[in-house]
């Protein structure tokens, strides 16, 4: 149950927090009230909580609170009255915790209008305390009143907006009278909105890129949800949900004990764990370990990913087709066997995790020798690399999810991994996919359920039961489906166009996961064709420090057109956005086909700008679709033309 500390003064009569005790009370509100603080013991209210024998706490000192507030650690402050100047330490240690009600309409975007009943525009009234901010209503000829109750912020009267409240103006009204017909809709809506959020799960997500965004998207649409949390999140992730959103910059996804403190102390109900290297140091383990419910593999299971050699070694243990290939440990053994090899081009692969980077392909010895030596950059997890065979073919991403003994297909898609337009230029980590690519025809969705299972009874039989959500990517050589490789989570940037996909509560979903019960379980998926696009920053992935920090502009106007944005490499500094990495954002776009879902995301993808220059993005996400909706025949000429020039991922 839910803990409420409720904040008074002699400001007030004490009726929101009646409105708190009763919904409380009569088991509307699943909480108790810790505590009632007000800062001089003549406070009303203290009268109604002397009769209902709550706890009471005199604070006389704004200094004193933060001490109070963080021994009795509710999950809720609420601000009913309280007139003292909440201190900025007060707010960093409650974020998203402090619920002040507002006698304005507080949009959802510094920039942004509330509109009311009427289609007129609702006023904000920052800076306005109750008699002046009802006068403004007067002044402004405005045709309707409003309180708003939002999330305390260390901007000044905004913060996430939980509720509005609104109140017609009637002819012959005084500030008197608008005020307390107002004031009952304000009560009923401070009990309504702590009803939903002590009722309600918090969820947190490991992940800080445009996979993590669309996850806070999908997440932020249950109705289950109260609270979003991520690690490390990004500063654009707010802007798809209207549920609170709290990021840890600061932490890492490897950060395990901090993770698990952070668990605790917010109570969170749901780990997402969607990032690689924290599936590969233990999260889900250690979280499992205390008894928090998590979705994700454990280290063990994920082992099919975080290393490479392990993985293919599994893949031929079980029968699960793939290109041929060699393990080394040490450079000079690589170079002895690519210099004695007949078969002069090899993709050199990383057998550790890489940012989707590790893998290097080389077409003659050259290239086979330089891309061994190149293995150092990648640390520990170039140590040991391979060498596999350069299979000539069409890719495919497929995903799953699992519940350690069957498992649900939940969509395909198709990755652009080089930086150029027509392939070309180094890997990335995706510069854009599309779903529902046309190579996944029903003679290779029969191979792929195949594949998946042959993997889900192999690791269960070598007692590492998978659990979560797992990516198989693919290539097609001849009508045969190989396995690339497999990842223990969703794929960046495939998660941006399979997440949106699925109809279900994502919140249902995970708990179906945890609970084993995947088979029973009706998975809901549409039929739309989905477009990501990657804007980068100009150099990326090789150097992109000339544009870091500069501002990105365009996104309220991109964001008009009807697509959905997931940030990735992004900060927002004094109010404006700026790149923080080398894949900055994804524009997303859904239309009936590849043409249409196109065409809006490249029209959105113009409208925005770094400042001083132009985002990078491939032109031709999704083209191979393309050809093969506007002349199939032709398409198959190209398409044997243009393989000579395709790489694995």
């Amino acid at each position: 149950m839910k803990k409420i500390a409720v904040l008074i003064s002699n400001k007030g009569t004490g009726t929101n927090l009646q409105a708190i005790i009763n919904g409380v009370e009569s088991g509307k509100i699943p909480a108790k009230i810790a505590a009632v603080i007000s800062d001089t013991p003549e406070a009303q209210g203290l009268t109604r909580a002397k009769k209902h024998r709550l706890p009471i706490k005199i604070v006389p000192k704004k200094e004193g609170l933060s001490a109070v507030l963080k021994k009795l650690n509710p999950d809720y402050i609420c601000l009913a009255g309280w007139k003292q100047i909440i201190l900025d330490e007060v707010i960093e240690a409650f974020p998203n915790r402090i619920l002040n009600v507002h006698p304005g309409l507080i949009p959802d975007t510094m920039d942004g209008v509330v509109k009311n009943p009427d289609g007129t525009n609702g006023l904000w009234n920052k800076g306005k305390m109750t008699d002046k901010a009802m006068q403004n209503f007067f002044d402004n000829k405005a045709t309707y009143a409003g309180s708003s109750i939002h999330f305390l912020t260390l901007e000044f009267d905004f913060g996430p907006v939980l509720g509005r409240g609104f109140e017609e103006i009637r002819r012959g009204d005084t500030v008197e009278s608008l005020y307390s017909r107002l004031k009952i809709k304000e009560n009923k809506l401070y009990a309504e909105v702590l009803a939903k959020l002590c009722s309600s799960q918090t969820v947190l997500i490991i992940d800080g890129g445009g996979r993590g965004s669309v996850l806070v998207d999908k997440y932020g649409q249950s109705e289950q949800i109260g609270k979003i949390l991520v690690i490390p999140g990004n500063d654009l992730m707010q802007i798809n949900t209207k549920k609170p959103v709290m990021t840890y910059q600061h932490l890492k996804t490897t950060s395990v004990d901090e993770i698990l403190e952070i668990c605790q102390k917010e109570k969170v109900d749901l780990v997402d764990v969607a990032q690689d290297n924290a599936v590969e140091v233990g999260l889900v383990d250690k979280l499992q370990k205390n008894k928090i419910p998590v979705v994700g593999p454990t280290r063990l299971a994920g082992q099919i990913e975080w290393d490479k050699g392990w993985s293919r070694d599994f893949m031929r243990k079980y029968q699960i087709a793939h290109p041929k290939y060699y393990v080394f440990s040490t450079e000079k053994d690589g170079i002895k066997f690519a210099e004695e090899s007949e078969n002069p081009k090899w993709f050199v692969k990383a057998a550790g995790l890489a940012e989707g980077k590790g893998v290097i392909p080389a077409e003659n010895k050259k290239d086979v020798i330089n891309a061994i030596k190149q293995m150092s950059k990648f640390g520990s997890s170039g140590k040991t690399y391979l060498l596999e065979e350069w299979l000539t073919g069409e890719e495919f991403s497929a995903f799953a999810i699992c519940d350690g003994k069957t498992f649900k297909l939940v969509g395909f898609a198709q990755d652009h991994k080089r930086v150029d337009d027509g392939d070309q230029g180094p890997n990335t980590g995706g510069m854009g996919c599309v779903s529902s690519p046309l190579i996944v025809d029903k003679n290779i969705k029969s191979q792929i359920e195949e594949i998946f299972k042959k993997a889900m009874a192999g690791l269960k039989k070598e007692k590492r039961p998978y659990q979560g959500v797992l990516y198989l990517g693919g290539i097609v050589v001849g009508g045969k489906t190989y396995v690339i490789e497999f990842n223990a989570r969703w794929g960046d940037p495939e998660a941006e166009v399979i997440v949106p996909s699925i109809k279900n509560d994502l919140f249902d979903l995970s708990k179906v996961i945890i609970s084993g019960r995947i088979k029973d379980f009706d998975v809901r998926t549409d039929n739309k064709v989905r477009v990501a696009v990657a804007g980068a920053a100009k150099g990326y992935p090789v150097d992109y420090s000339k544009v870091k920090g500069k501002k990105v502009l365009g996104i309220d106007k991109a964001m008009q057109t009807g697509v959905k944005i997931y940030g990735a490499g992004i900060k927002k500094i004094d109010g404006d956005f700026v790149v923080n990495g080398g894949r900055v954002l994804y524009m997303v776009a859904e239309g009936k086909n590849i043409m249409d879902a196109r065409e809006k995301a490249y029209k959105a993808m113009k409208l925005i700008k770094i400042e001083g220059d132009n985002l990078h993005y491939r032109k031709d996400i999704g083209w191979r679709d393309v050809e093969r909706m506007r002349n199939p025949e032709r398409a198959k000429r190209v398409e044997g033309e243009r393989l000579k020039n395709d790489t694995k991922s």
